[in-house]
């Protein structure tokens, strides 16, 4: 809701959970069609927060989940006392009001990859509105309850130069999942995007996360076969 071509204004949505919602109804429709095989979640910046709440609105479904980037803390340049209060009250008068747009220079240091970023009409180029920053706050703060519940295996990529989610976010999710399978990989000097990256840590990454699903993916089929 309110990105790429979906419905409603750009970058508005009335409660963070609709993606949540979405996601539900969207895994209830692969589980419908494809009932023998196992599921898991994968999430990318926001869409890593997506993800987290997701599986822990139904933490027995998922074989698994992987997140690259993922948003878990928000940014301590962004979220000082100050601006969180300034954000508040600025969504009771002017909720549409742009705080600023994302550098697409931060998304990755393959220039091909932010030229496609920059031009690609799908993305929207305007600045981040109040509503929205106080809906992504609401969602870390539920992700901060969510973290110490989940205990299905957990794959974490991330960027040690990442500037749009803070890399202190993933070692936050290490230390309080309950996970007893759980992996994070940094990747030193790269940015937010990993899978757009240079061609090395792109190539290393999807390696990463197909070797790891075929891992969980024999690993539930050997479970359902006991």
């Amino acid at each position: 809701v309110g990105h790429g071509q979906s419905e409603g204004d750009r970058m508005v949505v009335s409660d963070f959970h609709v993606f949540i919602r979405d996601s539900l109804q969207h895994i209830d429709l692969m589980k419908k069609e494809h009932p023998e095989l196992p599921i898991l979640i994968l999430g990318h910046s926001m869409g890593g927060a997506i993800s987290i709440l997701t599986a822990s609105e139904r933490p027995s479904e998922f074989s698994g989940m992987l997140l690259i980037s993922p948003l878990v803390v928000a940014s301590p340049e962004v979220a000082t006392p100050i601006k969180v209060f300034a954000a508040k009250v600025l969504n009771f008068v002017l909720p549409n009001l742009s705080l600023g747009s994302i550098d697409p220079n931060a998304i990755s240091r393959n220039k091909k990859e932010t030229e496609s970023y920059t031009s690609d009409p799908l993305v929207y180029h305007g600045g981040m509105k109040v509503s929205f920053v106080i809906q992504l706050m609401n969602a870390i703060a539920r992700i901060e309850r969510a973290l110490p519940k989940l205990t299905l295996p957990i794959l974490v990529l991330h960027g040690s130069s990442d500037k749009l989610c803070d890399i202190k976010g993933s070692y936050l999710l290490m230390d309080t999942v309950q996970s007893q399978d759980k992996t994070l990989k940094v990747y030193e000097e790269a940015y937010h995007a990993l899978h757009k990256e240079l061609p090395e840590v792109s190539t290393s990454v999807f390696t990463e996360i197909l070797t790891w699903i075929g891992q969980k993916v024999s690993a539930a089929g050997e479970t359902s076969h006991a």
